[in-house]
Formats: C-alpha cells, sequence, structure tokens
C-alpha cells in the first residue's frame, strides 16, 4: 500500500458549519474559543491548551464583551497562530491549540490538554476545522 495524504491543501469540498454565540471578552477574527460556564457576559471566551477541554470553534468576526460573533465548528476558517509566519512545507500539518489564549500552532504543546484543531490549508493561515482532543496531561 503506498502513502496517503491525510489532507489534500487543494480540497474546496469542506462543509462549514457556523453559528452565532455570545462572547464573555473581546475576541479577534480568528481567535480559537472555548465554552465559558456561567460566563457574567456570555458563553465563549479564547481556548488554551491550558485549562481547555472542549473547543466550540474559531471566531468568524471581532466582538467585544458582551456581543454576540459569529464562529465556524467544522469547515475552512482562518486562525491566528502563534507562530510569526508559515511556510509552504507546513501546509497539511496538524495544527493545534497553543499555550497561548485564542492562537493556533503547528506544533503540539507539551502540557495541558493536546487538541488538534485541524490542518493548515494556506500559509495565510487558513485551516480545515475538525476538532478532536488527542491527549490531556496531567
Amino acid at each position: 500500500m503506498g502513502n496517503r495524504d491525510v489532507f489534500n491543501p487543494d480540497d474546496t469540498d469542506a462543509i462549514e458549519i457556523s453559528t452565532s454565540i455570545t462572547i464573555n471578552e473581546n475576541i479577534t477574527s480568528g481567535d480559537i474559543l472555548r465554552s465559558k460556564i456561567a460566563g457574567a457576559h456570555g458563553l465563549a471566551e479564547k481556548a488554551s491548551s491550558a485549562g481547555t477541554s472542549a473547543i466550540l470553534g474559531v471566531a468568524e468576526q471581532g466582538g467585544s464583551i458582551g456581543g454576540t460573533i459569529s464562529m465556524i465548528q467544522s469547515g475552512i476558517g482562518t486562525v491566528n497562530f502563534t507562530e510569526s509566519s508559515l511556510s509552504s512545507s507546513d501546509i497539511g500539518k496538524a495544527v493545534f491549540v497553543s499555550d497561548t489564549s485564542g492562537k493556533g500552532t503547528i506544533t503540539a504543546p507539551s502540557s495541558g490538554t493536546i487538541i488538534r484543531l485541524g490542518y493548515l490549508k494556506t500559509t495565510g493561515g487558513e485551516v480545515l476545522i475538525s476538532p478532536q482532543i488527542l491527549f490531556k496531561y496531567s
């Protein structure tokens, strides 16, 4: 059996699932969001590998605390990264939730909860979003 690509960056058939949600802090388009239990102003805030056990999605737009924004739960969206630049050799790599709130990274964190957000589609930060918890450090 030959090698098979896990992700084809030329695929344009992804179906997007998105929803609106009220946010508990100021959000920038591209921030990765998690649920906020009993949030004073909303139900979503920026996610990080420390203390996050579930991902809601990626913000499609920015907003202020208490506001309502649209977020992508599955499909293709642009993510904010901790890396200052992404190269063509990064395309197709797994994207993880970083230990920096709201950011993605192509380097798996070494502590906290390891959540694969999806796979990098372009050097501009587009990601095929399909979150999955891989491991939780105790």
